[in-house]
């Protein structure tokens, strides 16, 4: 089964991915990682970020692993774990360079269909998976949330690491993200077809994966021809 969540930045993606990939006992796949992982390449070679062929190359030359934990998505770098580095607040903030650029799309996009060949049954998420990356996938999610919401939660992903967080700065550049997001050229944030919406704002962790292993549990029984959902 291959199921993807997709949605804009902080509408609770990951966690849903990692709890529903739990719950049915499938791999957890974070794609967004990928992009994440030639920023930091980028900034760490001092690639000028406006540059799509200087980003192109940085990609190709990039070894890039995911290791799909039960928790969480382990990603290395050239050989180096840098599953946390890739979280910080200066990455997130420079990813959209890669994500907008067809020539770093066209690397990445091959490298998730290939690792998701590779593990046959897994939720990925990211902001084209349904569109893009998987668009035959079984079951397909979009989750939304208030921008104010989504900040709240950042800053509380910041601060657990030991980050300080200004919850307005945080929001204004959430929105900033969601317009170059879905105005980009290439692979553009949508609603995919056929995806099922939840708004997560008002939604607690465990309502949240209640309503997506519902829907999956749905789509199992239909698929079995009516009998017993697992």
């Amino acid at each position: 089964m291959v199921i993807t969540i997709d949605g804009p930045a902080g509408s609770g993606k990951s966690t849903a991915a990692r709890n529903l990939a739990r719950a049915l006992g499938i791999a957890y796949l974070d794609t967004g990682a990928t992009y994440r992982a030639v920023t930091l390449k980028a900034l760490r070679e001092g690639v000028d970020l406006e540059d799509a062929d200087a980003l192109a190359d940085a990609a190709g030359r990039a070894r890039i692993h995911l290791s799909p934990e039960p928790a969480a998505t382990r990603v290395w770098l050239d050989g180096e774990d840098v599953s946390e580095t890739i979280r910080s607040e200066a990455v997130s903030e420079k990813s959209y360079y890669p994500a907008r650029s067809p020539q770093v799309r066209e690397v990445l996009v091959a490298l998730q269909r290939r690792i998701g060949a590779e593990l046959g049954s897994f939720v990925a998420e990211g902001r084209d998976q349904g569109t893009v990356v998987f668009p035959d996938a079984d079951v397909k999610f979009y989750l939304v949330a208030d921008a104010s919401e989504r900040a709240k939660r950042r800053c509380a992903e910041l601060r657990a690491r030991g980050e300080s967080c200004n919850e307005q700065k945080v929001r204004t550049a959430i929105e900033r993200r969601d317009r170059r997001d879905r105005t980009r050229d290439v692979a553009p944030l949508i609603k995919p077809d056929g995806a099922i919406e939840v708004d997560t704002t008002d939604r607690d962790v465990a309502a949240m994966d209640a309503a997506l292993l519902a829907h999956v549990r749905e789509r199992l029984d239909k698929d079995a021809g009516g009998g017993p959902a697992p």
